[in-house]
């Protein structure tokens, strides 16, 4: 399945931290990280384009991350 072989594929890949599949036109966000943006093209150009099933792929660079570590437990609705 394709799918599968993707997941594997991206998933040990070094550069790679989580591989997501999701319905419609991203279907597989990648978090990566690189250590500039000359690495980031390299592992686009030299690594994923040359997977037949990729068709094309966006970038979006992370400037800041703030995370709750702890988050509280959803209440029932009601």
């Amino acid at each position: 399945m394709v799918i599968d072989a993707f997941k594997g594929f991206a998933s040990g890949l070094p550069e790679v931290h989580h591989v997501f599949v999701l319905p419609g036109g991203d279907d597989f966000p990648l978090h990566v990280a690189v250590q500039d943006l000359d690495h980031l093209h390299a592992f686009l150009t030299d690594r994923l384009s040359k997977r037949g099933e990729i068709t094309g792929f966006r970038t979006s660079v992370i400037f800041q991350q703030v995370s709750n570590t702890a988050p509280a437990r959803l209440g029932t609705p009601g």
